[in-house]
């Protein structure tokens, strides 16, 4: 067997046997090669029409009329052959004795003939009449001249015909496989040969002759050695291919004519495709979206000048886009020229060792048209898309994960899941509060289907980039799709004369400055392979790749502690409301929280403590890392740093610089972040009941990356002067935004400044940085994370919730829960803190939480000490055992079957968490919480 029919054997691509009206294959009787049993098969599927329909010929005319007024020049494929000769109506009067003068001088005779006339010239130089029925099937308006002679391809596409050069005798007769599938694909009657032509219709491209029936289709073979597909009915056109790079794990098939590829596993044969082959017959798909389907680029762009920036060009609508394919070493360049609108620009596809690459240099994207402007792009949108007969989920790294199971139903438009990388561009700041939701801190999903995974990580241009993921249905097609878009321009609104009504669009000014493109697909080759896998394979990835360290360690579980040291609060002076710094935690006052967990059996702690300066207080900009002297000075914060350090602990002082007040050097002005509506980004705060701004407490802004370097540099160094080996720049390792004034900032190199900034704390300061939340990029420099969360943000269209971020990060970066006592059922959080590995935190203050009242600290309504010391003793006692048993181990495998999780660590523990009977069970021992014991204790660790 050869090497094309062992690779097509090993294909796991199911082949769709749609029939469509008009379908133009017939089996000639008696053929030898004939798949008879795959074309029975086909003909009991239940069929399926497509939504679109297949080109139609508009010819009009009878085999008698044919005969008695045009020359036949011969019959080929069941169809004669008839051509209009010169001077074709002179002869036909001649014949009759010659054309009256004056219509009205017509007899009956001559005013048929005139009649037949005048319906003859609607039709083209040829017309083809079908044997069978009697009748025109197609009419041709002229020939192009080619080495044989000449082609004539039918007014609407659907046969071909060459003559000679005399146009005396017909050579052959191609009819269309189908027009939906291509225009150029066109088959023997016999089904023995398939054959294109180019683009420009003019010209034969390549002959493809029938080789078999192979994995459910049917396979064509050209002299070049590429090969085409079609469905074993013969019926629809799956794409003529051939085989381009390759290396040890992959290898390349290319649709020059679509720009579609596939990339064949070879381990396992199984092809992932750009986009699927059978798009063009979704029974769902209007011929956008099919066009969308069969993209491997689409292209939005704005107009400045009329506010609009929704305008969509698809590469798989020749209407809207032209390319070149070309080989370049390990892959393709496709050159996508979007003449119509202005737009030009290459995308390269290569392979790697264990990965597909696609790249754009957004430096190459050619703007031509003054009055375009490119806003988004999609590159391979609909890559390793599934229908709706195949089972499977997607990945999306919403929060802590979640699953999006294909063909789930969930159909509703207002389903469709589209969230930004990295959150929102936040200096955009909305006219109301929106849903509270979790955000995206990973930029990467994952397929899994027909027992294949696939890991797609945007390498480069994360900082712009939004994730979509619809179902069947809901994406108004049978296939269900998840992708990248990535943002070349942001956009902003603003609103005249204060109505919300008249709403403009603006767009970021000047040249593209967003990061290059690049992102990665690595298929997984692994039996059974699930989400576990995908997120294992992108734990790789940060190790090997993106220069992530390992900083967990064996044996270690602390307890996270968020300490809060004090807050300006209105107080009448003199019968007059003044803002003053109150007290909430002082140094000695959180010495006694530390020692008193201390002394109750906590034996590790991460200590964050928020508003220790008089800066912090004052939500100004903090570097000067100077203790408040309303909590203590300077000598009660030694004696603070001193107790940390003698029992062990780890201390991380906060610095929270994002969202500031003037003063410190910092004011409203200079050191804001500028929308790209022109406007200063200033954060509101909102009405609780009705998410508007409130206008009770002053507007903060928005700190300007531009004054990122001054300010992590200050951080490092003060902070290493006064001895401190820790920091926590509260908000700037989740947040991500630009500055679109005239610093011209883009997220992407606000990405940049960030990571300058991480690196110098991380190389000034032993103990590194205290992350509250992590999104990718601050991996590398982070040494704990807290508030990971433990759900996703719980969309419509999300099936069930998954660890993902915890899978990829246990035993890499030791993390923690949101605090357990700020949530609203603590007992499931704790449940579910075993059964992902996480360690438990707790938010603190000393004094009572009414001073807490009409200050920006007042969620923090729970968080008095005196009730929490002993229960958060107790708890860390409880769970320390299990955590510090797996916490420098990976976690393996993690199932729930209802209120039943299992997890898997790489050291061999198994845990398996009951929800319902309230129980964790590892290794013999047995965790069990709330009062469902024999005793009535709350909790109980047995071994």
């Amino acid at each position: 067997m050869g090497k094309l029919s062992k690779r097509l054997l090993l294909c796991l691509l199911a082949v769709s046997s749609l029939t469509v009206s008009g379908s133009v294959y017939a089996e000639a009787e008696g053929s030898e090669d004939a798949p008879k049993a795959a074309s029975a098969a086909a003909e009991s599927a239940e069929p399926e029409k497509a939504r679109r329909v297949e080109a139609s010929e508009k010819a009009a005319l009878s085999a008698d009329d044919a005969e008695k007024y045009l020359k036949k020049i011969g019959s080929a494929d069941g169809y004669d052959v008839y051509v209009k000769e010169e001077r074709f109506d002179e002869k036909l009067w001649e014949a009759a004795g010659g054309k009256p003068k004056s219509k009205k001088d017509y007899t009956e005779e001559q005013q048929l003939l005139a009649d037949k006339i005048a319906e003859l010239k609607k039709l083209g130089g040829m017309v083809i009449i079908d044997q069978k029925t009697g009748r025109a099937a197609a009419s041709f308006k002229s020939g192009s001249g080619i080495d044989e002679g000449k082609l004539w391809v039918s007014d609407a596409g659907r046969f071909f015909v060459v003559t000679d050069k005399d146009v005396s005798e017909v050579l052959r007769l191609r009819q269309a496989v189908s027009t939906l599938d291509s225009r150029y694909a066109f088959i023997s009657a016999d089904g023995k040969t398939v054959e294109l032509l180019r683009r420009d219709m003019k010209r034969p491209d390549e002959v493809f002759r029938y080789d078999g029936i192979e994995e459910g289709k049917a396979v064509y073979k050209s002299d070049s050695g590429s090969f085409s597909w079609l469905t074993a009915d013969r019926k629809h056109f799956l794409g003529a291919f051939r085989y381009g790079a390759e290396n040890d794990s992959f290898c390349m098939l290319v649709d020059d004519r679509t720009a579609i590829f596939g990339i064949e596993n070879k381990e396992t044969g199984y092809i992932w495709w750009s986009s699927p082959l059978e798009a063009s017959q979704d029974r769902l798909a209007t011929g956008l979206l099919a066009d969308e389907l069969r993209s491997s680029n689409m292209l939005r762009y704005g107009v400045p000048l009329s506010r609009s920036g929704n305008n969509m060009l698809r590469s798989g609508s020749e209407n809207d886009c032209t390319f070149t394919v070309s080989d370049i070493p390990d892959g393709i360049r496709v050159v996508y020229n979007y003449s119509g609108a202005g737009f030009k620009f290459p995308v390269e596809y290569t392979l790697a060792e264990d990965h597909l690459r696609a790249c754009v240099k957004v430096s190459e994207i050619e703007e031509s048209n003054s009055a375009n402007i490119a806003t988004e792009m999609t590159v391979l949108g609909s890559f390793g898309a599934a229908s709706d007969k195949e089972e499977g989920y997607f990945v999306i790294p919403d929060g802590s994960g979640a699953l999006v199971r294909f063909n789930n139903q969930r159909t509703m438009q207002n389903n469709i899941y589209q969230q930004r990388i990295y959150g929102a561009d936040i200096t955009a700041v909305p006219q109301n509060r929106g849903a509270v939701s979790e955000q995206i801190y990973l930029p990467v999903y994952g397929i899994v289907k027909e027992d294949n995974a696939l890991l797609a990580v945007a390498v480069k241009g994360d900082s712009n980039t939004y994730l979509t993921a619809n179902v069947s249905g809901q994406s108004n097609s049978s296939y269900n799709i998840c992708n990248f878009t990535f943002i070349l321009r942001g956009t902003d609104s603003f609103y005249m004369s204060g109505n919300n009504r008249d709403k403009y669009t603006v767009f970021e000014s000047g040249a593209i400055k967003s990061d290059d493109i690049e992102m990665r697909y690595y298929p997984i080759s692994k039996k059974g392979a699930d989400y576990v896998d995908v997120a294992e394979r992108y734990r790789q990835y940060l190790l090997d790749e993106q220069g992530v360290k390992i900083r967990s360690s064996a044996d270690s579980a602390p307890l996270y502690l968020d300490l809060y040291g004090g807050v300006m609060k209105k107080k009448p002076v003199l019968g007059i409301p003044v803002s003053l710094r109150t007290s909430l935690t002082d140094y000695g006052q959180a010495a006694e929280i530390i020692s008193s967990l201390r002394d109750s059996g906590v034996e590790d702690m991460v200590i964050s403590y928020n508003n220790w300066t008089n800066d912090g207080i004052k939500s100004r900009v903090d570097t000067d890392g100077a203790p408040s002297g309303k909590l203590g000075g300077k000598n009660g914060f030694k004696a603070l740093a001193d107790l940390i350090g003698d029992s062990g602990f780890s201390f991380y002082p906060a610095s929270a610089d994002r969202d500031f007040l003037s003063g410190g050097g910092y004011n409203a002005f200079s050191g804001t972040a500028v929308r790209i509506s022109g406007a200063y980004s200033r954060i509101v705060s909102y009405d609780k009941a009705y998410g508007v701004p409130d206008g009770y407490r002053r507007n903060k802004s928005l700190l300007s990356p531009d004054c990122y370097t001054e300010v992590f540099g200050d951080i490092a160094d003060n902070y290493s002067k006064a001895g401190l080996s820790g920091a926590a720049p509260v908000g700037l390792t989740a947040s991500l935004y630009g500055d679109y004034g005239k610093k011209r900032i883009s997220r992407a190199q606000a990405e940049a400044l960030l990571k300058e900034g991480y690196e110098k704390l991380d190389e000034k300061l032993s103990g590194g940085i205290l992350a509250d939340r992590a999104n990718a990029y601050a991996l590398p420099y982070v040494s704990h994370i807290t508030g990971v969360p433990l759900t996703s943000g719980r969309f419509d269209l999300f099936d069930e919730d998954i660890p993902f971020y915890q899978i990829v990060l246990h035993g890499v970066i030791p993390y923690s829960t949101s605090a357990v006592n700020g949530s609203p059922d603590p007992e499931k959080l704790l449940l579910m803190a075993a059964a992902t590995g996480s360690n438990i935190s707790y938010d603190m203050i000393y004094e009572e939480t009414s001073e807490l009242k009409d200050t920006e600290l007042d969620g923090l309504y729970y968080a008095n000490y005196k009730g929490w010391t002993n229960t958060a003793a107790e708890e860390c006692r409880l769970l320390a055992p299990l955590l510090s048993e797996v916490s420098d181990s990976f976690i393996t495998g993690y199932e729930q079957k209802g209120d039943v999780i299992i997890t898997e660590f790489s050291d061999g523990t198994v845990v398996t968490t009951d929800l319902d009977a309230m129980t964790v069970k590892y290794n013999g021992s047995v965790i069990e919480l709330g009062r469902n014991n024999e005793k009535g204790e709350s909790f109980r660790n047995e071994r």
